[in-house]
């Protein structure tokens, strides 16, 4: 696999592995679930401002619709639940072992609570900084040994949101390995949508730690 695909592979799997990778049906919703047709849920769009972009460094990657569709069999019948997850990416180049890599990424992700029966099926909202980090590097061969390195707190939406900090160890390129450190913020509640920021970047480059700080709190959420 090519530099830039495993870096395409890497941003797609860190928001992936989150995006109700545990839509799970609780006792007091499953009348609510059953019946005929799909249940539909959209999250809003939550990004950083272009003059934030700007300031720190980091460029759009993509911004885009990621929807997951789940099945539940309650009583002998099967219903849908279809969910538009929203994600923005954004990345930095950077010069690293002699070489420009696309180093640094920072990434949004707003997906639906999916309240039935005035229950919340979205786990993400339950999830710790550490669960949430697991489930991004699940599926990537590439980084590893996820450690603990302590906590902050960071305005995210206006809410003052614990951040967890964490290091792994990350190959960028052929040959080269190095170690990264992530930050991950809880999940913030925006109207009906949950948000959860991610940013990570190699150790050895400073100045990063202020950028994805200011990331995180520069991102809006269109739900208002």
């Amino acid at each position: 696999m090519s530099r830039e695909a495993r870096r395409r592979e890497f941003l797609r799997s860190a928001t992936g592995a989150l995006a109700l990778g545990g839509l799970t049906a609780t006792s007091g919703c499953l009348s609510a679930i059953t019946g005929s047709g799909a249940l539909e849920f959209s999250a809003s769009v939550a990004s950083v401002p272009d003059s934030t972009l700007e300031s720190t460094g980091f460029q759009e990657y993509r911004v885009e619709p990621l929807p997951v569709t789940r099945e539940f069999t309650v009583a002998g019948e099967t219903r849908e639940v279809k969910v538009t997850n929203q994600l923005a990416q954004y990345d930095k180049a950077a010069e690293l072992a002699g070489e420009r890599l696309r180093a640094a990424m920072f990434v949004v992700l707003s997906t639906p609570a999916v309240e039935i029966a005035g229950q919340t099926l979205n786990p993400v909202g339950e999830l710790s900084t550490r669960e949430l980090a697991r489930r991004m590097l699940t599926r990537y061969d590439g980084i590893s040994n996820l450690q603990s390195d302590g906590e902050e707190t960071v305005q995210v939406l206006g809410t003052d949101t614990t951040v967890g900090l964490f290091t792994a160890d990350a190959t960028i390129s052929e040959g080269v390995t190095t170690t990264v450190r992530l930050h991950v913020s809880e999940a913030v509640q925006a109207g009906g949508d949950f948000v959860v920021t991610i940013g990570a970047y190699p150790t050895l480059l400073s100045g990063q730690a202020d950028d994805v700080r200011t990331m995180m709190g520069a991102v809006t959420h269109d739900g208002g």
